[in-house]
């Protein structure tokens, strides 16, 4: 946005409208002024582009994609059916996924208190290991709830996967859980 819009409208206002969020009277006032004012038009535009770009890496499974609880309420309201499995720090789980299933998700237990940096480091048995770094991170939740790359996850055979969520500071890693995941293709 430049200085020829008078009052321009914030990311997070800007990401509220996309997403639906807003209350009725803020969402006509947005509305109005992006009617009038191509800056903040071409801000939400660029946003939507970067949405979409996101969507699309997520939907190739070229991505895993830390979601809400909010999100997850919000595809149920959509009628998305999402397979979940939760597990405690050091718990293993026998997973499939199905081709009916629009969205799976692991929530992985664990005590986020003082974490500034969380890594994910996930390795499926026989394969190297992929880390995701600097994962958003509520230090007041319980979970992580992370989407796995739904067509990775359905062409996947018989194995074994391996998550670890490391907290990293300036003295090193310090590991919150190991997580296993048992997957066995779906017979459907």
């Amino acid at each position: 946005m430049s200085a020829r819009c008078p009052g321009p409208l914030g990311t997070r206002v800007l990401l509220d409208y996309w997403l639906g969020e807003l209350p009725a009277p803020e969402q006509d006032h947005v509305e109005e002024h992006l009617l009038e004012c191509h800056d903040c038009s071409q801000a939400l535009s660029e946003l939507v582009a970067i949405g979409d770009g996101v969507r699309r890496l997520a939907h190739q499974g070229a991505l895993h994609v830390v979601v809400s609880p909010s999100f997850l309420e919000a595809a149920g309201r959509r009628g998305l059916r999402v397979r979940e499995y939760s597990v405690p720090p050091g718990g293993r789980v026998a997973c499939t996924v199905t081709a009916e299933d629009d969205l799976l998700v692991s929530r992985l237990q664990g005590d986020f208190s003082g974490v500034t940096r969380l890594d994910l480091v996930a390795q499926t048995e026989g394969q190297p290991e992929e880390r995701v770094e600097d994962l958003p991170v509520n230090p007041s939740a319980h979970e992580l709830i992370v989407a796995q790359a739904m067509p990775r996850m359905r062409a996947m055979g018989s194995c074994v996967v391996h998550l670890r969520l490391v907290a990293t500071d300036p003295n090193g890693d310090r590991v919150l859980g190991e997580y296993t995941f048992a997957h066995t293709p779906s017979k459907a």
